[in-house]
């Protein structure tokens, strides 16, 4: 997909309530997106519904879709109905598991009815936050409020505590690898970027950057990572290079208000971004 599909894919979907610059683009009109996810020819998009009320079982939640393959399809913003307050998503062999609160559904992306559901309001868990896949059966899920990540069977509809972290919010998996980011306590700015090994079952911190921490992308040895600076529109994308311990900041052209689950296409070098607090969606390009 080159960049100029990608922006005539979403400035046709979406109104573009502005442009910042040439390369920068935000698409309104979202109830408090959270994470985004590309497959099967489409992005997936949550909304946890309204921004005050997120984790509360209001049934305003739902999961919007566009096309991604520049055939100009009009998004359909309520693809995924009946859902309370989505946060991260995964998609794997024709579903969509996604966290609601504290539950995992998995909803199949043809037909739109649900095939899988785990509740995990034994746990005392009111904030599972993101999700991401370690194989075809395999999910690992973060509850932010009790500092856990669960690891869930898929063919056996079950799970277990596995490790133990600060209020993890998204995890990525490479080479045993699971790269971790952190909101913090307390409400303070004390999230941490760290990684835990899968054999060993280890967790080591990142450099010694803290925020508000959420979201992942790897391009190589660097790590992609959002921060939302303050509750406000002040967050920005992160990252760090995992080989030479280097790090800075992507140079976009406005901050964002409370940047989430996004992710990156390196081949175009296109961000796609949530932003949570303000119901906004970034697009940006050409910044490497």
């Amino acid at each position: 997909m080159s960049k100029i599909n990608f922006l005539a894919i979403f400035i046709s979907v979406f109104t573009s309530s502005a442009i910042f610059a040439q390369d920068q683009y935000s698409y309104r009109g979202f109830d408090a997106p959270v994470s985004v996810t590309q497959y099967g020819g489409y992005f997936y998009l949550s909304n946890a519904g309204e921004r005050d009320n997120r984790y509360v079982k209001n049934g305003n939640g739902y999961i919007s879709r566009v096309k991604s393959d520049g055939s100009q399809e009009n998004v359909t913003m309520k693809y995924i109905t009946g859902l309370n307050s989505p946060h991260g998503i995964c998609a794997l062999q024709g579903k969509l598991y996604i966290c609601d609160v504290d539950h995992v559904v998995g909803i199949d992306l043809q037909s739109k009815k649900k095939i899988f559901e785990l509740n995990f309001s034994g746990e005392g868990t009111k904030q599972l936050t993101g999700i991401v896949a370690a194989d075809n059966n395999t999910l690992y899920v973060s509850a932010t409020d009790i500092d856990a990540i669960y690891k869930v069977d898929i063919g056996k509809q079950a799970f277990e505590r596995w490790m133990e972290t600060v209020s993890p919010t998204t995890m990525l998996i490479n080479n045993n690898k699971m790269y971790v980011t952190s909101f913090g306590t307390d409400s303070l700015p004390n999230g941490k970027l760290g990684v835990i090994d899968m054999l060993k079952e280890t967790y080591q911190q990142l450099g010694d950057y803290e925020g508000y921490l959420w979201g992942l992308a790897l391009d190589g040895q660097k790590l992609y990572f959002c921060d939302w600076v303050t509750f406000g529109n002040r967050g920005v994308i992160r990252w760090l290079n995992l080989e030479s311990g280097d790090s800075g900041q992507v140079k976009l052209t406005t901050r964002m208000g409370g940047p989430a689950d996004f992710i990156y296409d390196s081949r175009n070098d296109v961000f796609i971004v949530p932003a949570l607090l303000e119901g906004v969606v970034y697009g940006a390009i050409g910044f490497k």
